[in-house]
């Protein structure tokens, strides 16, 4: 097992990996959620998760540190 010294990478640019990661990886559910939405309307459990992902791309959109 190899030891590190220093992390790869500081708080900061661990913290905007994740949030881009995040949000990149929300952005494609929720436009799949989208589609299902328009597709097979009245899912009460669709329309939660499509506003669920909403607010997760709100939350990530900006790195609250910038």
């Amino acid at each position: 097992m190899a030891r590190r010294d220093k992390p790869l990478m500081d708080a900061s640019a661990a913290r905007r990996l994740a949030f881009a990661t995040v949000h990149t990886e929300a952005a494609r559910l929720l436009r799949l959620t989208e589609e299902i939405c328009q597709t097979y309307p009245g899912s009460d459990d669709m329309l939660f998760l499509r506003y669920l992902l909403r607010m997760i791309m709100l939350a990530t959109e900006h790195d609250p540190t910038d």
